[in-house]
């Protein structure tokens, strides 16, 4: 503990944030954003959706803006995972979206002259031994998009749904789990917006950059476990030693690196080759998803969308395989904000029986199990699935990755992941 407060010392006497070192293994609980509301299934299950909406135009502007030369907003749509972690000295407990989709870390600052309802009181920089300014200019200032006012690095963080944040960077102690502490954490103190948190107090991100949460504490690697969206029990993040996917076959694919240090090369790409339902591959040729030279297409891991979107011509022959798979009529019109659909028999209780889909990554097959790619709801008599297409991009929702063990290995750029009970982790 000495030797945390003293390079917290030395960082805040040379004005500059805190170079942090490797951190010890650690975990934190995660809870799905809905679980401690009283919604039904169907209830969450829409909120996601409408959700996963919002992120896939975040992501689809955030390409474009890429592409053109564009610098991009720091950008983040609704999540679905909650991770507990406590800010500032004396330690105030906070909950903020797994995101890792995007960077920058931020929470909502008061006195907030424009804030959010939070399921928690607003951090307040004053109340805190630990908090410091990151003045500007300085070097962590130039790893997001910002702006030099009256010495303070202001970040503006925009989102496709109207949801507006804004702040400055600052410095901070941060508690993970019951007793891991890090000193001059560069975080985004935010006093300004609009639109919805989720019941949360603001965003974890887990990208990439320079300012996301893994490449400022350094871990070797890190890992997630979900758990179903209908569950009231928790998952959990592993840090560093704590990530370890224990017995089993593993299953591991390389994460893509982003040519050309686009914009996007915060995202975790991988190579999705083709996709099997049941014993049938699929005629998707081999490069439908890749990742192109010009830093277009690719398929990303994503915590914080809940639907997969894949990209619109491997999508249609997915689509055209379940409609002759499945023996029902398909609905045309549904409220559920999802692209396929079939009209279930009037009184049915149960859905019909479905084959597993299989993701064929570069080296590693993904098994999807029917209740994480299709979706019942009996009282509106659908039955759905829970993807859809998408031009450029593809993403891997967290729907698909439900009682799934997520391993990413920092150091060797690999993804590995293995089917597991997330609550008895």
């Amino acid at each position: 503990m000495a030797t945390s407060v003293l390079l917290l010392l030395i960082a805040l006497l040379l004005h500059e944030p805190l170079a942090l070192v490797a951190t010890p293994g650690f975990r934190v609980e995660l809870t799905h954003v809905d679980s401690a509301r009283p919604f039904a299934f169907t209830e969450r299950f829409n909120r996601a959706v409408r959700r996963s909406w919002h992120r896939r135009e975040v992501l689809d502007a955030k390409m474009s803006r890429s592409l053109s030369g564009i610098a991009a907003s720091v950008e983040w749509g609704d999540g679905e995972y909650l991770i507990d972690l406590a800010i500032g000295t004396p330690m105030l407990h906070i909950t903020a979206v797994l995101d890792t989709g995007s960077d920058l870390t931020w929470t909502q600052c008061g006195p907030c002259f424009e804030c959010l309802p939070q399921p928690s009181p607003y951090y307040d920089p004053s109340d805190s031994s630990t908090f410091a300014v990151l003045p500007c200019p300085c070097p962590s200032c130039t790893g997001i998009p910002t702006r030099c006012t009256l010495r303070r690095c202001h970040y503006n963080a925009t989102y496709e749904d109207g949801t507006i944040s804004l702040g400055f960077l600052a410095t901070e102690a941060l508690t993970f789990g019951r007793n891991t502490s890090v000193a001059g954490f560069t975080f985004g103190c935010s006093t300004r917006n609009t639109g919805s948190l989720s019941n949360s107090t603001g965003i974890v991100g887990m990208g990439r950059g320079p300012l996301s949460l893994p490449s400022q504490l350094h871990p070797s690697k890190f890992s997630y476990c979900l758990t179903p969206f209908n569950s009231s029990t928790t998952g959990h993040l592993f840090l560093g030693s704590m990530a370890d996917l224990g017995g089993g076959f593993v299953h591991s694919t390389p994460i893509v690196l982003s040519p050309n240090n686009y914009p996007s090369s915060s995202f975790y790409y991988l190579s999705l080759l083709g996709i099997s339902v049941g014993h049938t591959l699929l005629p998707i040729p081999n490069s439908t998803f890749l990742l192109k030279a010009d830093g277009s297409g690719g398929l990303i891991v994503d915590s914080g969308s809940s639907v997969t979107s894949l990209e619109e011509a491997g999508y249609d022959i997915l689509r055209k395989e379940l409609i002759s798979l499945v023996h029902l009529p398909v609905a045309n019109q549904t409220s559920t904000g999802l692209d396929l659909c079939f009209s279930l028999p009037p009184g049915s209780s149960s859905p019909p029986a479905m084959p597993d889909m299989i993701f064929h990554f570069d080296g590693a097959d993904m098994t999807i199990p029917p209740p994480n790619y299709m979706y019942s709801d009996f009282e509106q008599g659908l039955f759905c699935l829970v993807i859809t297409g998408m031009t450029g991009m593809s993403v891997l929702g967290n729907y698909q990755q439900q009682n799934l063990h997520v391993l990413f290995d920092l150091d060797s750029d690999v993804l590995s992941f293995i089917p597991a009970m997330c609550d008895g982790l």
